[in-house]
């Protein structure tokens, strides 16, 4: 698999970009419905997975997008009680992995998409200890930093391959001013990002989806 990953590098120097443009909000009849099933196996609190939550539909809203958040427990049984927490299907269902650390990636990756040679993916997984290690050099809150990064690896899963940009939420190294647009509510996905996300929903679920490629953020 292809991984796209997003790394927590943070620019204490001059910063070379302005003000990020805010997007117009999608017209309401342009909405677009996602399912994403989360599973947390972190220390992270279900209180800050909560505003997490919040924050990445918030920033998923202004894309055009309504997400349905399904909580789901790691436990095989639980899970199975839960009905649609172990479906995937793209684009309309995704699954976001909350762990501890990653396995093999930097000690700064905060996240990581999963995707076919295609650009078409269910799977991403978020770390913890980076996001904690973020927030104690920025003091953003923990619950800021992991909503927009769940927002930008659903982001990847949406928008395929070669999604990253020069600035805002999809840029691949996070500065110190983008985390305070992010806690302003001003680190959002381009308009032109926006309308590829709804276009690709739009569509629905294909009939096949190819064995899965890692493709980093």
């Amino acid at each position: 698999m292809k991984p796209t990953i997003l790394t927590a590098t943070l620019v204490l120097g001059l910063v070379l970009f302005g003000p990020l443009l805010v997007p117009d909000a999608i017209a309401q009849n342009a909405v677009v419905q996602l399912r994403v099933s989360i599973f947390n196996s972190s220390p992270i609190s279900p209180a800050t997975i909560g505003r997490a939550e919040s924050d990445a539909e918030r920033v998923l809203r202004d894309a055009g997008v309504e997400v349905l958040w399904l909580n789901c427990f790691q436990d095989a049984q639980h899970e199975a009680s839960l009905g649609f927490c172990s479906e995937a299907s793209f684009p309309s269902h995704l699954h976001l992995r909350i762990l501890r650390v990653s396995r093999g990636l930097k000690a700064t990756t905060v996240g990581i998409s999963f995707s076919a040679e295609d650009g078409k993916g269910c799977y991403a997984d978020l770390f913890y200890e980076p996001i904690q290690q973020l927030q104690g050099e920025t003091h953003a809150s923990p619950s800021v930093i992991l909503g927009h990064a769940m927002a930008h690896e659903l982001g990847h899963l949406l928008l395929g391959t070669n999604s990253h940009s020069p600035s805002g939420l999809m840029r691949a190294h996070w500065t110190r001013e983008d985390l305070t647009y992010a806690s302003k509510g001003k680190l959002r996905f381009s308009r032109e990002q926006s309308l590829r996300i709804t276009d690709r929903l739009a569509l629905g679920p294909p009939r096949d989806l190819q064995t899965p490629v890692m493709a980093r953020n």
